[in-house]
């Protein structure tokens, strides 16, 4: 067990330095450090996770920048007056005048580069929540089981540490660690046992120590890289390499920034390497931050709302926060936040990243919602921690904030897929967590200081807390995600399906043709022509034999929405009655708006006008003795509307 520890104040944490904004190159030449991403040769395939060790060497080298790209890349840096200071397979860091590269990089290597982003070395802070419970208590709470032996869950780190901690930890746990089982791997020339001196070095204690509690047995490599631009984009390279050339089950994240300050060729360059981690087959989780809805401040006079990055990209399991407390023989569990701090689970929708498949009709306005899951995250009822206090005393301590939640689902996930008989990971797994959200303890109190949490998916919790027992039974079937309705033929799809390299895969709509393909997994489905209707298709895959299946549905609609609209005097004088009504036949997306507008009808100027969401009417005051007309026009959600409806003319 571990000791008691004892709630304290906030502590400083860590936070990625994606927040500063790569400043735009003067007229005149600058010496610069700046890091290139090389383009991957052919897509990186995210759809399904490797089932060999073989297999992901072979994706590995066929999705790899050739030398020769490499080599162009270099050479036109050293002859433009660059010295190039390093380089790996995916990136060249060079110091030189930095505006040639974003005036004069020619056409034929621009085709090469992903990204150029310019090295800041001006790391971006924030306050982030301290973590009481032992660790097999918290595993009871989300009915985690294992030891994780066998797997490898590595974190990225920004300040170095003290790995004594984590013996201490170990010890008062019951926790054998093995010769060698957490190593440090410094990145980019960072001192891996030096602390940033903001609280840094307990962040990366709390990572290895919520990971330890959840997959005790498992291999842990800690990543430790200088908190600057060129810092992040090392360490994200150099834990894809590790992953493609090893094999890796999870990732952990818990720095993180304002999505809106991240520049955007810093996400360029990091959302590459997440792709490389999720096509070797490594999970990747991360921290959706400690501000509530407001990532990039709560303490200024005009909070702007915003997620956090890299939680809200589309390759990331993003995780919340909850408060986690005791209710008879289970837990009861609601969103965290702390009006007080101002602190709390961060969640909202990405300004950067539209909605992936598995969120259709799950999220507003068509962009991604962050978080996906959720586990503990308030201090007050977090996890007993060893490391060093805000005076640098090793001490216990109850750690909180995202940045457990991240770590400690991690850990559970590495020893659910152990428990699989892999030790590969499985790649992206949000298919089959949306697929299977009776597997989460839905969350429907609480807040994260403006999104409330509900029932089903919400932007404080996500789904909610992951209930492991439950969801190992569906990480080895296939899992199917569709958008809720389409009115083109070719539909968008999200497949997951970890099996061998020798299965084949069909998608129809009908299990026999399904379950008779001999295809690789698709990423798109050709609807047959015909009348609008509720399709279900069907996902087979077949090995050694037998073919088994997922399947969802979707509306094919294209049917234009009708509308109806009324015009008419009343007993007052100079007052019209506006009404409007908008229906749509089954089946349907839903109807989505209606607008409409009153004119004059010997000008056709608009008196009035408006967006209703659904039927109705108004009372118009309009100048007396002139003609109007009423126009209104209904879309449904996805877009289809017929031409504008007018009404009888009326007389005011």
């Amino acid at each position: 067990m571990v000791p008691s520890v004892v709630h304290r104040p906030l502590l400083l944490a860590a936070l990625l330095t994606a927040a500063v904004a790569l400043p735009t190159a003067p007229a005149t030449a600058d010496t610069a450090r700046v890091v290139l991403t090389l383009r991957p040769t052919v897509a990186l395939d995210q759809t399904r996770p490797p089932a060999t060790t073989s297999e992901r060497a072979r994706r590995t080298a066929a999705t790899r920048p050739t030398e020769g790209r490499n080599r162009a890349v270099r050479a036109w840096l050293d002859d433009h007056g660059f010295t190039v200071e390093g380089a790996t397979d995916w990136t060249v860091t060079a110091r030189g005048p930095a505006h040639l590269l974003e005036r004069r990089l020619p056409p034929a290597l621009r085709a090469s580069v992903q990204a150029v982003a310019r090295d800041s070395a001006q790391p971006v802070r924030r306050r982030a929540v301290p973590t009481g419970y032992a660790p097999e208590t918290v595993r009871q709470a989300y009915a985690a089981t294992g030891d994780g032996a066998g797997a490898t869950v590595a974190t990225i780190q920004f300040s170095g540490w003290r790995a004594r901690d984590t013996d201490v930890y170990a010890n008062a746990a019951g926790i054998a660690l093995a010769p060698g089982q957490i190593t440090t791997v410094p990145v980019a020339g960072a001192r891996a046992d030096q602390s940033d001196d903001m609280g840094g070095d307990f962040e990366v204690a709390l990572d290895v120590e919520a990971i330890l509690g959840g997959a005790p047995s498992a291999r842990q490599l800690v990543f430790v890289a200088p908190n600057t631009t060129a810092g992040v984009i090392a360490a994200y390279d150099a834990v894809a390499t590790r992953a493609e050339r090893e094999g890796l089950t999870a990732v952990s994240v818990s720095w993180g920034g304002c999505e809106l300050d991240t520049p955007p060729a810093l996400i360029a360059s990091v959302e590459q390497s997440l792709a490389r981690m999720v096509a070797a087959g490594a999970t990747v989780l991360a921290a959706s931050g400690d501000a509530g809805a407001y990532d990039c401040s709560t303490d200024s006079p005009d909070p702007r709302r915003s997620v956090d990055y890299p939680a809200s990209s589309p390759s990331v399991l993003a995780v919340g926060g909850t408060t986690l407390r005791r209710s008879g023989d289970g837990w009861t569990e609601t969103a965290w936040s702390d009006p007080a701090e101002p602190a709390g689970t961060g969640g909202g929708l990405s300004a950067r990243f539209p909605a992936p498949p598995w969120q259709a009709g799950l999220v507003a306005d068509g962009r991604r919602g962050v978080p996906d899951l959720a586990a503990v995250a308030d201090p007050a009822t977090g996890l007993g921690v060893f490391g060093p206090d805000a005076e640098g005393r090793r001490r216990w301590q109850v750690a909180g904030g995202t940045s457990l939640s991240a770590p400690l689902l991690a850990g559970q996930l590495a020893s659910t897929v152990v428990g699989l008989g892999r030790t590969l990971g499985l790649g992206r797994l949000h298919v089959p967590f949306y697929a299977h959200p009776a597997a989460f303890r839905d969350i429907v109190t609480g807040d994260n200081l403006r999104e409330r949490a509900g029932p089903g998916y919400d932007l404080a919790t996500g789904l909610g807390s992951p209930q492991w027992t439950a969801l190992a039974a569906y990480l080895l079937q296939p899992a199917l995600t569709l958008p809720t309705a389409t009115r083109s033929n070719v539909v968008p799809l999200a497949a997951y399906a970890p099996v061998t390299p020798a299965a084949a895969y069909g998608l129809a709509e009908d299990e026999a043709t399904a379950c008779a393909g001999r295809g690789p997994l698709p990423s798109t489905l050709a609807l047959a022509d015909g009348p609008d209707r509720i399709v279900s298709v069907v996902l087979g895959v077949t090995e050694a034999g037998l073919c088994r299946t997922a399947s969802a549905g979707i509306v094919l609609d294209r049917t234009a929405p009708a509308t109806d609209v009324t015009l008419a005097t009343t007993s007052r004088p100079g007052v019209l009655a506006l009404s409007w009504r908008g229906t749509d036949p089954a089946p349907s997306a839903g109807l989505g708006r209606i607008v409409w507008s009153l004119q004059r009808t010997d000008t056709g100027a608009d008196v009035a006008s408006g967006t209703a969401l659904r039927g109705g009417g108004v009372l118009q005051e309009v100048p007396r003795g002139l003609t109007y007309r009423l126009q209104a026009q209904a879309y449904d959600r996805l877009g289809n509307t017929a031409g504008p409806v007018t009404s009888a003319p009326a007389t005011s």
